[in-house]
């Protein structure tokens, strides 16, 4: 009975897609707990990194985004992520820092969690 448990549990731990999860709330939490608007670039990929996410070596830059408002503006972005410990299915999130290609400083960050398929 003690095996078949620990097996169990063993076989969870590492494939049970839903036990190594965040949730949309604690990524949110995660990111805007770094605060990186009105930071440069490289305070804001320091700052990612000190928390877990990788960063892109290279940014994507003068790229056209369209604001909210339907806004047209050129922006340098920086995109950082963190996958979930989980082996067969994990979680991908990730925090992107977009900038104003000439002062260089972050004016929004985005968020967004990507869910890979179990099978």
């Amino acid at each position: 009975m003690l095996r078949f448990l620990v097996t169990m549990a063993a076989c969870l731990s590492l494939s049970g897609c839903g036990l190594t999860k965040v949730p949309d709330f604690v990524h949110d939490h995660d990111v805007n707990r770094l605060d990186a608007v009105g930071a440069s670039l490289e305070s804001a990929r320091a700052m990612a990194t000190k928390n877990g996410f990788r960063c892109d070596k290279t940014l994507d830059r003068n790229r056209t985004v369209v604001a909210k408002d339907n806004v047209k503006r050129k922006t340098d972005i920086l995109e950082c992520h963190k996958t979930s410990f989980d082996l067969v299915c994990p979680q991908r999130r990730y925090v992107v820092f977009n900038a104003d290609p000439q002062s260089g400083k972050v004016y929004s960050v985005g968020r967004r969690i990507t869910q890979h398929s179990c099978f």
